[in-house]
């Protein structure tokens, strides 16, 4: 699926274009036997989908104000960040260590791309359509516990892509910045359920 993109990589220079915009959210693609962990970035000119390495570590402790400042954001994206760190510090002693990505400057991020096999991009003049959705009613009672919706990506190179997000602030970054870059190709099928904290079809919004 994503060999086109892989060659990409080979020629990035169209995608460094601004070390200042360029939001990024969690993504996993399954394929028929096994699934990968990506952090998407939406750069000006394509989406990076850089591989990810995570390892276990040891629990951390609790950060109460992070807390304090997702309360004071308000809103749907403070009470969706509110949640999230709520719902971290209930989590196992085990947790994942990640690589920190989204500090790191452009041509780091290419270089690492190039060296994981799996990573690739998506130019947003090849891409056909994108849509966001969200598990709903009877669907969330067989999905993932944990998914809180999914890209439907289709390009002109790379065919058909579903991205799962497993994380509600993840969403609201993909909702609120994809369709600044690829406008009208974005079909957004979701809104923010104020009461259950989550993105959900449009058609079973609360609020």
């Amino acid at each position: 699926m994503s060999t086109n993109g892989q060659l990409q990589l080979q020629s990035t220079t169209w995608l460094q274009r601004s070390t200042a915009d360029r939001p990024t959210f969690n993504g996993v693609i399954r394929r028929t036997f096994s699934k990968t962990q990506y952090q998407v970035f939406a750069m000006p000119r394509g989406m990076l989908f850089l591989e990810k390495r995570i390892s276990k570590s040891g629990g951390g402790g609790t950060n109460t104000n992070a807390i304090v400042a997702g309360a004071v954001l308000g809103g749907a994206i403070g009470a969706v960040i509110g949640a999230a760190i709520a719902s971290s510090m209930e989590t196992a002693s085990a947790v994942e260590k990640e690589e920190n990505l989204d500090i790191q400057p452009e041509e780091v991020l290419i270089e690492l791309a190039r060296t994981r096999k799996k990573s690739f991009v998506a130019k947003y003049d090849e891409i056909n359509s994108l849509t966001i959705d969200a598990p709903g009613g009877m669907a969330r009672l067989f999905a993932d516990s944990t998914l809180a919706g999914w890209l439907t990506l289709r390009d002109q190179c790379l065919g058909k892509i579903t991205v799962e997000i497993h994380e509600q602030p993840a969403m609201a970054v993909a909702v609120e910045n994809l369709p600044r870059r690829l406008g009208s190709k974005v079909q957004i099928n979701v809104d923010f359920d104020q009461q259950a904290l989550r993105f959900v079809p449009k058609y079973t919004a609360r609020s």
